[in-house]
C-alpha cells in the first residue's frame, strides 16, 4: 500500500484510529501496523510541506472562512449584557 493523495492519507488515519484497539496477533493488528508504517512514510516524505500531507486540490478555505484578516464586525455583540 502506498498513499498517493491527501484523501488516501486521511482515510488511512481514520482506519488506523478504528483499528488501534485491535487484539495482538490479529489480522486487524497487522493491518494497523501496515497503516501506521505507511502514515509514517507519508509524514516523512511531506515533512517540508507539513506533517499532515499536501494541501487538498480544492484548497484549505471552507465556505465559512473569512476571506480577509481581522475581527468580524459583530464581535462586540458577543459581550453584550
Amino acid at each position: 500500500m502506498t498513499l498517493k493523495t491527501h484523501e488516501e492519507y486521511e482515510a488511512a488515519l481514520q482506519r488506523a484510529a478504528a483499528l488501534s484497539d485491535a487484539p495482538p496477533d490479529s489480522p486487524q493488528a497487522t493491518e494497523f501496523q501496515q497503516l501506521t508504517a505507511e502514515i509514517r512514510r507519508w509524514n516523512e516524505a511531506h515533512k517540508g510541506e507539513s506533517s499532515h500531507g499536501p494541501e487538498p486540490s480544492e484548497g484549505l478555505l471552507k465556505p465559512d472562512d473569512l476571506p480577509f484578516s481581522g475581527l468580524p464586525g459583530n464581535l462586540g455583540k458577543l459581550n453584550k449584557d
